[in-house]
């Protein structure tokens, strides 16, 4: 008998505490042992984050859905803001082009206003691509009343001259163009000579004498002779001098007062014959 309990020990125990788990709940509420309430608080401890662990698995799939279906949200939502973002950034960036604008156009009426001349704003549309010449076209033609061999200005000084006309456009020549020319004069000693353009970023000034009274830095100007610029516009400043190889006439060497690439608006002038 004893080898047999020994050899079947393990059964037995889980018998045991089969029986004693029935006779456990079917007394439960009649024994005073477990109306305890610390036997209470062990059960709760017991099972409370089992019923929670099993509550969790119940509910993930759920959360899990809810949690997706928020995050799509939230992506949806940004990239919605961000989209607003580029709206902004680009309404914010035409209105500073307009003010901008603005303020150029105030810039040009002032400069206009200042003008001994009666002068007309011409907007560059387009540059001549060329490389042989140096010119671009303007909104205005003759139907604005610009003429050919009308004069062109900035605020820094000579652009060049009207070459060609039509009704709504024209095409500005410019006086870094190897074909132009203007006469101008030192306005510092008065020594005059041609300004001769280069189809570069200088100019020459000619037919001056070696031993003529021309310096670095002066400025030379418009001397009004010619026919068709008006006297006392800048038109350059000397940065070199040197003697030609006739060793008769100076080779002078100008940087023009206009930036011929910055330019957006010019002044057209009435041709000389005009205001002579």
């Amino acid at each position: 008998m004893f080898k047999f309990f020994l050899k079947n020990s393990s059964g037995l125990f889980l018998v045991l505490v089969f029986v004693m788990c029935i006779w456990l709940l079917t007394h439960r509420g009649t024994s005073r042992f477990f109306q305890a309430p610390s036997y209470k608080v062990t059960t709760l401890d017991i099972w409370a984050p089992i019923q929670k662990s099993v509550n969790w698995l119940i509910s993930f799939p759920e959360n899990t859905l809810n949690a997706i279906r928020e995050l799509r949200n939230l992506q949806q939502e940004v990239s919605r803001l961000q989209l607003e973002n580029q709206s902004l950034h680009i309404e914010l960036s035409n209105q500073k082009s307009m003010e901008s604008e603005l303020n150029r156009l105030k810039e040009i009426l002032q400069i206009k206003a200042k003008l001994p001349h009666k002068a007309k704003i011409a907007h560059i549309i387009a540059h001549d691509p060329s490389t042989w010449n140096k010119s671009f076209v303007i909104d205005l033609g003759s139907d604005d009343g610009i003429e050919a061999d009308s004069p062109v200005i900035s605020e820094q000084g000579i652009v060049g001259r009207v070459l060609d006309v039509t009704p709504k456009h024209s095409r500005v020549l410019l006086l870094s163009d190897k074909e132009s020319s203007i006469s101008g004069i030192d306005q510092r000693s008065h020594v005059t000579g041609i300004v001769l353009g280069t189809s570069r970023n200088e100019l020459r000034y000619g037919y001056v004498s070696t031993g003529e009274d021309i310096q670095n830095d002066d400025l030379i100007v418009s001397s009004g002779l010619g026919g068709i610029y008006p006297k006392g516009y800048s038109i350059g400043t000397v940065v070199k001098k040197t003697q030609s190889e006739n060793g008769l006439n100076a080779d002078i060497r100008l940087v023009p007062s206009v930036d011929f690439a910055a330019l957006d608006y010019v002044f057209v002038l009435p041709p000389i014959s005009v205001y002579e």
